[in-house]
């Protein structure tokens, strides 16, 4: 199988964030952390998602860079919100939080400082926009505002898009115990499921409407990846035994027993279909691994605009350098050696 575990090595390279960018999402995911435990409404931060777990990619060109996190709020400061309480939802002190962070961003006597940046209301907290790319790539945070559960583990939610005094503005979820799940197990383990589910992550960001969230994609890899698998062979069971869960009816559980189950983001059935058929797609290479045309096919079906973009590289570099004199170098003009598309670079290899 030594072509196919090539192109899936290949294809973690091609997914993998620009090293300016991780950087940045990274430093600016510490920023907002800072500035919001500064505020006296909050009490401590925490980091989620992909950047605590390495699991972050950049599948294709145009795909932004956020980092995951959230301000966990002093109880004490407001009895009347959450489930715990009234069931009051943090409008007022979300709209607080915003007003606070927003000016410290612009500060001209901060280092760094963000003249453009903007932050935002959103659904869960603090949407915050820095008005500065890193290398063409938008770098944004989402901040959750959150409270600790009085009982149980993990944090109450709100859902800031509902009236502060509805029934339904909060939800049980355990971002930290998620991450500390992702990144348990054997070195070996953790390296195969954290390979796995970038590569998953890429094909479902290749939808124009991805039908799974990279939450239960990293759930389902939790779930069944397994010591002393390959990575092949981990992404495909994952497709696999994701599609007979769905096909049989089963939930998904929150592996952390605090949040409701997890659900596709399209219809069942339409999900069901799409990892069936992914799958059978893979199963497919895996029968052939060394057949560098069946390779490519299968490939080019689960990650058409990775590989549409990868081609484009190599029509870009190869096309306009026909030879030495158009590079202005000094003597006779020669050929220059043609750049080869993926497909021929495979072919190479045999």
């Amino acid at each position: 199988m030594a072509h196919l575990h090539n192109q899936f090595d290949d294809l973690l390279t091609l997914i993998n964030v620009d090293p300016d960018v991780l950087t940045a999402t990274r430093e600016r995911l510490a920023l907002a952390r800072k500035l919001a435990e500064q505020h006296p409404e909050g009490r401590v931060s925490y980091s989620s998602g992909s950047i605590p777990a390495r699991t972050h990619i950049q599948p294709h060109a145009g795909a932004v860079s956020d980092g995951d996190g959230g301000i966990i709020l002093d109880r004490v400061r407001h009895p009347e919100l959450g489930p715990d309480g009234e069931g009051e939802a943090p409008h007022t002190v979300t709209d607080e939080l915003v007003a606070f962070i927003g000016p410290k961003l612009r500060d001209p006597d901060r280092t760094p400082s963000y003249p453009k940046a903007r932050v935002y209301k959103s659904r869960r907290g603090l949407k915050i926009h820095f008005g500065a790319p890193v290398n063409g790539t938008d770098v944004t945070v989402d901040l959750i505002v959150a409270l600790r559960r009085r009982e149980g583990r993990g944090l109450w939610i709100p859902d800031l898009e509902r009236a502060p005094d509805s029934n339904n503005a909060w939800s049980a979820s355990d971002p930290q115990g998620h991450v500390e799940l992702l990144t348990s197990g054997t070195d070996a383990l953790r390296r195969t499921r954290r390979r796995a589910i970038r590569i998953l992550k890429a094909w479902n960001a290749q939808a124009a409407k991805p039908g799974f969230s990279s939450h239960l994609i990293s759930i389902w890899a939790y779930e069944f990846v397994e010591p002393g698998m390959g990575l092949v062979g981990a992404v495909h069971t994952v497709l696999l035994e994701a599609s007979l869960r769905l096909q049989r009816g089963e939930p998904t559980k929150d592996p952390r027993s605090v949040s409701p189950d997890l659900k596709p983001l399209i219809p069942v059935a339409d999900a069901e279909r799409r990892l069936r058929v992914a799958a059978d797609k893979l199963a497919k290479a895996i029968a052939d691994p060394d057949d560098i045309d069946t390779v490519a096919e299968v490939l080019e079906h689960l990650f058409p605009k990775t590989m549409r973009e990868r081609e484009r590289a190599f029509s870009a570099v190869s096309t306009p350098l026909s030879t030495t004199a158009k590079l202005g170098l000094a003597g006779a003009s020669r050929p220059l050696p043609k750049t080869r598309s993926w497909r021929e670079d495979a072919a190479g290899e045999r």
